[in-house]
């Protein structure tokens, strides 16, 4: 009797520690929600002044990288030279399509995720465009199948740009870039910053291209689906058919690999939404292996062979092989960390942080700087911040993936070395594109850290790297070089004439509800 009463003692003390240590956490979640929500008037007033020189920034990178196509400045693929093999407007029109394109791809990805549940018998007329498309998406796994093949898709299209928007050799006006009588010393550090290493492109992609399509979707998801691009035909057959060719199977292998290595049940996930694992399936999973070790042998002996972008250019010339490989798989790494934080924070929203507090202290700090988890949404702006920072990380390193992964030359002339007997045509469209590159990073950089995070968010993120990452976007979305998206998407809002979406009815429950964006339109939402 002594013995229970002595082991019910000890429970009570247990569960007053217990109780001590979730009021700790719930007080220090508050102050830093309460920190969070506190702003100065100088930051305020510094996001408000950033939507008009933000703009003024992406004018002026419009100008520039849309003046030097204009003047063949640059170097797709397909031309012999600079000044052969196409015309400078069908090149500019080109750049403006993969831009169009991947708006297209982010808004698209954020009301097809978004509405899922939703019951879209009701808007069959109304809204037949999104419909069409929608319910498409939303037979089988097509929903994973589309962000697959959307990964690629959207990858492979900023390399595209990247090569026709990035800077060439200028062969006249002493390699000068020149707008009348304006010139821009190319030896002067702002030239190589902004113009040499596309600085000003990536403000274009993120500012101009990614983020105000997303801003856009997650306020008005069937709206944005439903605007006359024909979603059906511009975004769900090309996505669906990139995913079918199977090159990007190996993430799903890993998936089931891992899933049985830490003893993950499969069973409960909904089998509507399960994949038909037959021959087909594990023999483009095969393929996909198979490939993505082709394209890493040919990117490692580009890099050691000093013939991709990793060694060409001004201020790029004179990187030995060994260095051009820790500079490429540092940009593969910082691809993969943007990847990983982004999955294992939105995984890792409403879980309550005592389950890990002491033994996961790097995760903890992370959820704390994004605005708390105490088993509710992030609260104050930091997550939507993060968001936007990771953004603009994502978008430097397609750019320079895309040109360290690339391989140098034109036509399928390589600059140096062999090509190992595969001809002009493998080399032309197949390494000088990129889509060697793509075909690599998506595996490897992207979709196998997305699929780690979801399935180990915590492990992944508790170490001081990922802190530090977080640090330096949160920074960057400080900063306010992406702003201009805000006034770009505010006139594409009035252009359309779009208004808010109706209110929708939930399959599940078929109860009717305000429209929920999913986690991840949901944190994209207003910075305001």
């Amino acid at each position: 009797m002594a013995n229970l009463q002595a082991e019910v003692e000890g429970i009570k003390v247990e569960m007053a520690e217990l109780k001590a240590e979730v009021a700790g956490i719930k007080a220090e979640t508050a102050e830093i929600k309460a920190a969070a929500e506190e702003e100065s008037e100088f930051v305020v007033g510094w996001r408000k002044a950033s939507y008009v020189w933000a703009s003024v920034l992406l004018i002026f990178a419009l100008i520039i990288v849309l003046w030097g196509i204009g003047n063949q400045w640059n170097n797709p693929a397909w031309k012999p030279s600079q000044e052969k093999g196409s015309h400078p407007v069908f090149e500019i029109f080109f750049f403006l399509g993969m831009l169009t394109w991947i708006s297209l791809l982010e808004g698209c990805q954020i009301s097809i995720v978004g509405l899922q549940g939703v019951d879209l018998e009701p808007f069959k007329v109304s809204h037949k465009r999104a419909y069409d498309a929608l319910k498409v998406c939303y037979q089988g796994p097509n929903v994973e199948r589309f962000l697959v093949g959307r990964q690629f898709l959207l990858l492979f299209n900023g390399f595209l740009a990247s090569r026709v928007g990035g800077a060439a050799d200028i062969p006249d006006n002493n390699g000068n870039f020149k707008i009348g009588d304006w010139e821009w010393d190319n030896a002067g550090v702002g030239s190589q910053i902004f113009w040499t290493n596309s600085f000003l492109l990536i403000i274009i992609i993120v500012a101009f291209a990614q983020l105000p399509t997303q801003l856009l979707a997650e306020d008005k998801m069937l709206g944005f689906m439903n605007l006359p691009f024909a979603p059906y035909y511009t975004i769900v057959i090309p996505t669906l058919l990139m995913e079918s060719l199977g090159l990007t199977h190996s993430a799903y292998l890993l998936k089931d690999v891992l899933s049985y290595a830490a003893g993950i049940d499969t069973s409960k996930a909904d089998p509507r939404k399960a994949m038909n694992k037959n021959w087909v399936y594990y023999a483009k999973c095969a393929l996909s292996v198979t490939t993505v070790s082709f394209c890493g042998i040919f990117l490692f002996k580009g890099w050691f062979s000093k013939q991709t972008g990793a060694t060409h250019g001004v201020g790029w010339e004179d990187l030995p092989g060994w260095a051009a490989i820790i500079v490429s798989v540092f940009f593969l790494f910082i691809m993969a960390c943007a990847e990983g934080l982004q999955v294992s924070a939105l995984a890792l929203q409403r879980t309550p942080t005592i389950d890990f507090k002491k033994t996961k202290p790097n995760a903890y700090n992370i959820l704390m700087l994004l605005g708390g988890s105490d088993g509710i949404e992030y609260d104050g702006r930091n997550m939507k911040a993060f968001l936007v920072g990771r953004q603009f990380f994502v978008a430097m390193m397609v750019v320079l993936l895309g040109r360290v992964t690339g391989y140098g030359g034109s036509g399928g002339e390589l600059v140096t070395g062999t090509d190992w007997g595969m001809g002009k045509g493998f080399n032309e469209w197949f390494l000088q594109t990129g889509f060697c590159g793509a075909i690599f990073v998506v595996n490897v950089a992207q979709l196998a850290t997305q699929i780690v995070a979801s399935l180990f968010p915590i492990s992944l993120i508790n170490n001081v790297v990922m802190y530090f990452i977080l640090k330096a976007m949160l920074w960057t979305e400080a900063s306010g070089l992406a702003n201009s998206c805000y006034p770009l998407m505010w006139g594409l809002s009035w252009l359309f004439k779009m208004e808010k979406d109706p209110e929708f009815t939930m399959l599940d429950s078929m109860d009717p509800v305000k429209q929920q964006p999913s986690n991840v339109s949901a944190q994209v939402s207003s910075v305001l």
